[in-house]
């Protein structure tokens, strides 16, 4: 488009080179500004693709940020729920842990009951204890007692350690709980801040390319209507300089017209041989037996004989009077040269002339055929005053 527009505009400037000069000057004004419209359409076109652009990248970091918040707010609901059930389970640890410490008190006042009695009384007390025994089988009895107090004591004993450990255990649960469940609450939190403020600024720029879409389609606008108007001056300065290079060739061809008449008016009737590559005459001027109609007929030219193809010539300036299919004479070319002089060229392969048109003292106007009543391939030539056709030897020396 812009290849077609600079031939259009270089076209155009080749043209004003033959207008007024007020109307070229007209015609660069109308042509910069036009230049310049197209440059500013360009650049409010580009800012606002580009702006449209970056609005539709942002509208997918918005809807990306949306899929994590979502993702975030599943694993803080999660979360919470998993915090509720720690906080069940912390509950029965804390149930747990005060029967711990409860069992703890009456295993502990057992065994300050038992140092106690065992302070009281001292060691001799259990010798005393197996001598008043009143057989060997009370002995032993006593005896099996005596051993199941000391296991309960050393019983009694672990019990207590083992209630102490299970209370240190509870703690420490307790403690890794919670210590757990306020990271990950702590950093899900943080992540969905984190992500709501990247989408409230995204939310924000995005209201911004918003604003400036719409101010800059309003100028994308205005700069179109502005090329349009400009390229609407710049085609009327166009049809102008047409016009006017249409006129002034109009008054060329006029002019060119006149002095070729001027000129063919003082013909004198010099002619050049219209086939200079053959100069042999096969049927001369006059009456003659037509080889064809097989009766005598006044033969009202020359034919030359000569190969199909062979270029013919203009015998002298003129305009083409005719050109085209005369019936027997097949294709025919006639000159009219002035003052009151023409040449008919027939039997041709090709016309290479228009009626109408002017042409030139040797041109080539036609090849050599064998159209329409021939017997073979040549040049039928006719030499006319006034509509007259008069013997070319008169011209020529034959």
């Amino acid at each position: 488009m812009a290849f077609v527009m600079a031939l259009g505009i270089a076209g155009a400037s080749i043209l004003s080179a033959s207008a007024s000069p007020a109307t070229r000057e007209r015609h660069r004004q109308l042509q910069q500004q036009h230049l310049d419209a197209q440059r500013e359409l360009r650049t409010q076109q580009n800012l606002l693709g580009n702006t449209r652009y970056e609005m539709s990248a942002v509208m997918l970091e918005m809807q990306e940020l949306d899929r994590e918040l979502g993702e975030v707010a599943e694993a803080l609901e999660g979360i919470m729920l998993a915090q509720l059930d720690t906080e069940i389970r912390i509950a029965d640890a804390e149930d747990d842990l005060q029967a711990a410490r409860d069992e703890y008190e009456i295993q502990f006042d057992t065994l300050r009951a038992r140092i106690r009695v065992m302070h009281e009384e001292g060691s001799l007390a259990m010798f005393d204890v197996l001598f008043q025994a009143e057989s060997i089988t009370d002995f032993f009895a006593r005896w099996e007692y005596l051993r199941v107090a000391a296991q309960f004591d050393r019983d009694l004993l672990d019990s207590i350690q083992e209630t102490e450990h299970k209370i240190a255990a509870h703690i420490e649960d307790l403690a890794r709980w919670r210590m757990m469940v306020e990271t990950l609450q702590f950093q899900y939190e943080r992540t969905q801040d984190n992500l709501e403020f990247l989408h409230t600024e995204r939310t924000a720029w995005f209201e911004r390319l918003a604003e400036d879409e719409v101010m800059l389609a309003e100028l994308t606008a205005i700069a179109e209507y502005e090329e349009r108007m400009a390229r609407s001056a710049f085609g009327e300065i166009q049809a102008q300089l047409r016009r006017e290079e249409d006129e002034m060739a109009r008054q060329r061809a006029a002019t060119q017209h006149s002095e070729r008449l001027a000129r063919l008016n003082n013909f004198d009737g010099q002619f050049m041989w219209p086939i200079p590559s053959h100069g042999r005459v096969t049927s001369g001027f006059g009456m003659r037996f037509h080889p064809i109609l097989r009766t005598n007929r006044h033969h009202s030219g020359i034919d030359v004989g000569a190969p199909t193809g062979t270029r013919l010539y203009a015998a002298a300036d003129g305009y083409v009077r005719f050109a085209g299919w005369s019936g027997g004479y097949g294709n025919t070319v006639i000159i009219d040269h002035g003052n009151g002089y023409s040449t008919l060229y027939a039997h041709n392969s090709r016309n290479r002339v228009t009626t109408g048109q002017f042409v030139s003292r040797g041109q080539h106007i036609a090849d050599v055929g064998s159209t329409g009543m021939s017997t073979g391939p040549h040049l039928h030539f006719e030499i006319r005053i006034n509509n007259t056709a008069v013997d070319p030897a008169r011209y020529f020396p034959i």
